[in-house]
């Protein structure tokens, strides 16, 4: 099929863009101006890269044409400003689903990678961005299907999971975690996203889905440290701050300054999220591995210990 990628110099976008690839898919990636040399291109099969940016709508036409599928990655993170969420998770959604109308064909369908955080009771304006995103998408008339990953981590990834390898894999010192660790969380291996997302190509009821990517079952924070530490052979000590400790210091700080953002990442360590991934299970035969599985075989090597990603091999999915 041809596939239309939004997102592919990202960090889910590349192993996308690799496993599109290695499936025998023919693979056109949008890339900004300036950015066309970060798509990492795969050996299996040639892919087209496309100029443009989500925010400037004149820029996308021609991205559709000949498209069987739009896999729509792109999305600005909560570490941008609330403006720039909303040009690109919201506006940037509703320019594509435009340029799909313009020149698209009419049975071109849509697929999501979107998050599956976004039904959490935290508020964030990325969440609210994203819930946006999705109802575009189900609201615009094509086919749609939704893939709603929790936290991906994976070789690569040197926002999250190398930061947090880098942390665990100290010999020494103290790694101090909000709460008592008991809250559950549920992550998902990168590889495990795109075999789902494969996966879904030979499912025949493919229509107006939702998919809940996560790992088997979910698992209590200090279990996620301490299977991090482990796989890191980290010598650093997880220790835990008490509930009321921080309640308490941000009690002390608010006499000085606005702890709303102190208190929302509190609050997400008092939230269980586990993610319903039946469906995925059931209907595309999905297995994701563990955690203590991933987590070994992405700590694995010394990758995480750049400080240049540019250093790192591109990335590949299995």
């Amino acid at each position: 099929m041809h596939i239309a990628v939004t997102g592919a110099t990202g960090f889910i976008g590349r192993y996308m863009v690799h496993g599109l690839a290695r499936a025998g898919h023919d693979v056109r990636a949008l890339a900004r101006p300036g950015r066309e040399s970060a798509i990492e291109k795969p050996v299996e099969r040639p892919i087209e890269i496309h100029s443009g940016d989500l925010t400037n709508a004149k820029s996308l036409e021609g991205f559709l044409d000949g498209i069987d599928i739009l896999l729509h990655l792109a999305s600005a993170h909560d570490h941008f400003t609330e403006e720039e969420m909303q040009k690109v998770n919201v506006q940037g959604t509703d320019n594509l689903i435009k340029e799909a109308k313009r020149s698209g064909s009419p049975d071109i369908r849509l697929w999501i990678i979107s998050s599956a955080v976004i039904g959490a009771p935290v508020y964030s304006y990325y969440r609210d961005s994203k819930r946006v995103q999705e109802k575009i998408i189900r609201g615009s008339g094509f086919e749609w299907a939704s893939f709603r990953p929790t936290l991906v981590y994976g070789r690569g990834d040197f926002r999250h999971t190398a930061p947090l390898l880098k942390k665990c894999g100290a010999q020494g010192g103290s790694l101090w975690i909000p709460h008592d660790g008991r809250s559950k969380i549920n992550p998902v291996h990168v590889e495990d996203v795109v075999e789902a997302v494969i996966r879904f190509f030979d499912f025949t009821r493919g229509v107006d889905c939702i998919y809940e990517l996560a790992g088997p079952a979910g698992i209590p924070y200090n279990e996620f440290i301490d299977l991090t530490i482990a796989a890191t052979s980290g010598k650093v000590k997880r220790r835990n701050i008490p509930k009321k400790w921080i309640d308490m210091g941000m009690t002390v700080l608010s006499w000085f300054k606005d702890t709303t953002e102190y208190r929302r990442s509190s609050a997400y360590f008092g939230l269980h999220h586990e993610h319903d991934i039946t469906n995925a299970v059931h209907e595309l035969g999905w297995t994701p591995r563990t955690y203590a599985e991933g987590i070994r075989e992405v700590a694995a090597g010394d990758w995480w210990k750049q400080e240049d990603p540019a250093a790192v091999p591109p990335a590949k999915a299995g």
